[in-house]
Order: C-alpha cells, then structure tokens, then sequence
C-alpha cells in the first residue's frame, strides 16, 4: 500500500494542513477524485486509499493521520474489512466491532481533542451476500458512537438499498464504488450535513475557505 500512500503525503504536506478535514478509508474515499471539488467550501484532505482494512487505517496512521492533527475524521470502512474472515455472522460482526472499539480508542487517545464521523458501511449492489454482515455491523457501530461522546455515526444505508432494491445507478459497473452521482448523494444527505452540525456545535469556523 506503500505506492497509495506516498502520494497522499505528497499531496497534502502535513506541516502546511493541520486542523483541517481529513477524509480516512477505503476505496469509496480514494475514488472519489473531486472531494475537494465537492466540498469546496471546506478544507478537507482525502486520505483514502484502496482496499483498506481497520487494520491498514491503524498501520498508516503515524503518516496519514496523526502527523496533521484533524479536527474531524471521516472514516469509511466497510466490506473490506470482513470478506476474509470465517465463521457465523455473529462471530464476524463481534471480531469487527472488537477491533473498531480498539481502533477508535488509539486513535482518540493520539487525537484526543478531534472528532470522529462514522460512516455506515454502504450497501453494495456488488456485495450482495455480504448486506446482511454491513446492517449487522452497522448497527453495532450507531451503538458504539451513541455510547462514546467523540464518535458521531451517520447512516446512510437508504443510499443505496430500500430493503428490497439496489440503487445500482449510484454505482459504477463493479456495483462496489459510488459513481460521481452517487457521491454527490452520499455528500449531499449525509456528510455535509454531519460536517456543517460539528462546525457549528464546536465553533470551528476555520475549517471553512472563505474568500480574499
């Protein structure tokens, strides 16, 4: 993963974008190549990268994260994550939510002063046996964040599945990664509002470009 990272920090010099915006996850982050576009009115950093686990955020987080001291995280994990493990549902759904409670806590105790956006894992028309797991998880995760006062979780699950249909017109031809309407959506009902709720509620009014 080495050869995806390097050009992160390329891009975005950590000592030049501190308390910033930081977009952290796996390939629905990393494709998504007009973050910046998207959201201009905001200074936010992408930091994904492609085929991420919570294990690979926690590995490269002494260079992709802590070195630039967010105010908020964005973080976007998903199938990724579990596709490899054996077992019954809810033996996966308890070894994930392990290590994302593990994952959460070093983070929060390396940036004890940011605050952190969950973002459901998104149901995938390409994913399909996998829809069950990711409601699973995803309620686990609004638990979680509910229970833990730096952790903010923002479903999105109605994106993309109604509970019986695909949204697979959000998709690219893979069905796993959110086309540019898609991510437009994903921004426009979710995270904006999420981001615009932390900058009023903590005042942090320099995350925002203003004009010369």
């Amino acid at each position: 993963w080495d050869r995806e990272v390097k050009p992160i920090v390329a891009k975005y010099p950590a000592q030049e974008r501190q308390h910033e915006v930081v977009f952290y996850g796996a390939s629905n982050f990393r494709l998504w190549t007009e973050l910046e576009n998207d959201l201009s009115g905001y200074k936010v950093q992408n930091h994904g990268f492609g085929g991420s686990t919570d294990k690979l955020l926690v590995e490269y987080a002494p260079v992709l994260l802590y070195p630039y001291q967010p105010d908020i995280v964005f973080f976007q994990t998903g199938s990724n994550d579990y596709v490899a493990l054996s077992g019954t549902n809810e033996e996966k759904v308890a070894a994930c939510m392990e290590y994302k409670r593990e994952m959460f806590a070093a983070f929060h105790e390396q940036l004890p002063n940011a605050k952190f956006v969950v973002m459901s894992g998104l149901l995938l028309p390409g994913r399909t046996e996998f829809t069950a797991l990711t409601q699973r998880v995803n309620e686990e995760l609004a638990e979680l964040c509910t229970q833990t006062d730096y952790l903010y979780f923002v479903d999105a699950s109605e994106l993309t599945y109604d509970g019986q249909d695909y949204a697979a017109e959000l998709f690219q031809g893979d069905g796993i990664h959110l086309n540019h309407k898609g991510q437009l959506l994903w921004r426009d009902g979710y995270i904006q509002p999420q981001l615009e709720q932390l900058i009023q509620e903590f005042e942090l009014d320099h995350l925002r470009r203003t004009e010369d």
